[in-house]
């Protein structure tokens, strides 16, 4: 008996994607494997950094580490670290400890002058013939990735560089979403395997390899057979691959034909949400389930069949592993800085940056981060990176292009960190509150903190956050990065931190300033924290904050 797909019963593409997404009922498995083998596979858990990264503060060059405060001026160096070494030295006058790249650096020092730029005296005597500033060529203790810090979201797509990053956080193991088994099924008395004689009246089979090479770029095949038209044998090999596998894609056998089975047979085995798409080619495309599972049944034309999978198929397997969009990956775009930017004075120099579309323009906002080399934190989560010309200087408003690595639409917070935001769903950039005053300059992103110490002229805020800030133990004095509201209140640290999470590393070693919640201490001020919602989504997750 022929089964007729009539035209006026077919259901437009979006019709038919809504009504069977929301009859599928498929949960995914959750594997834990080696970081070695997640390249492509989807987080199904957050990951947080265990460590500091780095995890102590480090050269970024060959040189002598010193007080800065004592340049120019002629230094006694009086001990050395290697790279990979650890001593307890506390530099506590004008003298200089020579180190190597990646090495320690003492404390008590906050900058190191390389090896070209100083005079050798003698073997133990050095002149600095310059005034260097504080922070100097030091990759400070957790600079680049403080420990706790959220680094991976669940639903990310592993990539080569996460690999890097979790590897450099010490992270071997992570909890993924298995890979979508899938079986594939190609009928049709008419068809034969390429590479055999080929008898009057049948034709070469495609479909099976053109589905099976494109499906396993992201799922693992598990099956796949070519069979006559035999509703028996059909049905039989739909059940082998129901219980092997996730997902059984049939072609063939879906229109109106006498020996048209597939149909029939995912009938009697499960139910047939839809028959019919109001497309040319592919109007015979079936979506059905089987024990909870999708079965697909598409047309035996081969372009039928790489039309609907680009736009069916492709959209079906990729709605059954939860995961986070970027929409747009290794693509080019011109942006505005929003801060100004400088290039090495001899090399040409890449700079990673946040990107934001205006609110209220086409505009796109770069905003470039402060990077070292070391740095693969800051360069694996960046949205994209740009290349400055060597001793080139772009100014702010500037238009530079960025290679965008990815994009998000997630709802956006900038500004200030605090322990109440660190588990908030959503795209959170807490570099401190310069880079929330230029959103609000520019008019992007979604919610706003900003600290009453760095500015005092906010007034129009839709909610305050009132908190104390401490200070524990006594010495050298740990303070924060520029950005960031809490560095008003130490004005020569010996340490610059890129967040208050790092601070506890400094307890018990140092005067250490950090926001209640991250340390005990004394209350050495009051900071209020200014949220300000910029977009309506922004106004509502404030309204809606039980903080």
């Amino acid at each position: 008996m022929r089964i007729i797909v009539r035209d006026e019963n077919s259901y437009p593409i979006e019709d038919a994607l809504s009504i069977y997404l929301s009859k599928l009922k498929y949960s995914p498995r959750v594997i834990e494997i080696s970081v070695n083998n997640a390249y492509g596979y989807i987080l199904s858990e957050d990951v947080k950094s265990q460590i500091d990264y780095p995890p102590f503060s480090r050269s970024n060059v060959d040189g002598y580490a010193v007080k800065s405060s004592c340049t120019p001026g002629i230094f006694q160096v009086v001990d050395k670290i290697s790279i990979g070494e650890y001593k307890e030295i506390n530099l506590k006058e004008c003298v200089a400890v020579e180190v190597d790249t990646g090495a320690p650096i003492p404390m008590g020092a906050d900058a190191v002058i390389k090896v070209e730029d100083v005079e050798v005296l003698d073997d133990r005597k050095i002149r600095v013939t310059k005034k260097v500033n504080f922070g100097y060529n030091v990759g400070w203790l957790g600079s680049d990735i403080p420990k706790g810090m959220l680094v991976l979201r669940k639903g990310e797509r592993i990539t080569h560089e996460k690999i890097s990053l979790l590897s450099s956080l010490g992270v071997n193991k992570i909890k993924v979403y298995d890979k979508l088994k899938v079986y594939v099924i190609a009928t049709g008395d008419e068809l034969v395997e390429p590479g055999n004689p080929l008898p009057p009246g049948k034709i070469y089979e495609s479909n099976l390899h053109y589905l099976v090479s494109r499906l396993k770029q992201n799922y693992d095949i598990v099956g796949f057979s070519l069979l006559g038209d035999d509703f028996v044998k059909i049905k039989d090999e739909i059940k082998k691959a129901i219980s092997i596998s996730d997902v059984v894609i049939l072609t063939g056998g879906t229109s109106a034909g006498e020996k048209d089975y597939v149909n029939k047979a995912i009938r009697e085995l499960g139910e047939i949400v839809v028959h019919g798409i109001k497309i040319k080619p592919g109007k015979p495309t079936i979506l059905g389930i089987i024990n909870n599972k999708p079965v697909i049944g598409l047309s035996g034309n081969v372009v039928a069949t790489i039309v609907i999978f680009d736009m069916i198929v492709s959209k079906v397997l990729e709605s059954l592993i939860p995961k986070r969009e970027d929409n747009l990956e290794f693509k080019t775009i011109r942006a505005k800085l929003v801060l100004p930017v400088r290039a090495d004075k001899y090399r040409d120099t890449l700079i990673p940056v946040y990107l934001f579309k205006g609110n209220n323009d086409s505009n796109y906002y770069a905003l470039p981060l402060k990077f070292e080399s070391y740095m693969i934190g800051t360069f694996t989560l960046a949205d994209g990176l740009i290349m400055v010309k060597a001793g080139q200087e772009i100014s702010e408003r500037g238009e530079v292009e960025v290679l965008v690595k990815k994009y998000s639409n997630s709802l956006t917070i900038i500004g200030e960190e605090d322990k109440r935001f660190l588990e908030l769903d959503a795209r959170s950039i807490l570099l401190g509150s310069l880079p929330a005053l230029k959103a609000l300059e520019y008019n992007f992103g979604d919610v706003l903190i900003i600290s009453s110490l760095y500015t005092n002229s906010i007034d129009n805020y839709d909610k305050v956050i009132s908190r104390k800030v401490l200070v524990n133990g006594e010495g050298e004095e740990v303070g924060y990065d520029d950005w960031i509201g809490i560095s008003n209140l130490v004005k020569n640290p010996a340490v610059r931190l890129k967040s208050p999470s790092s601070s506890y590393a400094f307890l018990g070693k140092a005067k250490v300033y950090a926001p209640e919640g991250y340390i005990d201490g004394r209350k050495v001020a009051d900071e209020n924290l200014y949220l300000i919602g910029l977009t309506d989504r922004g106004k509502k997750f404030i309204m809606n904050l039980n903080i």
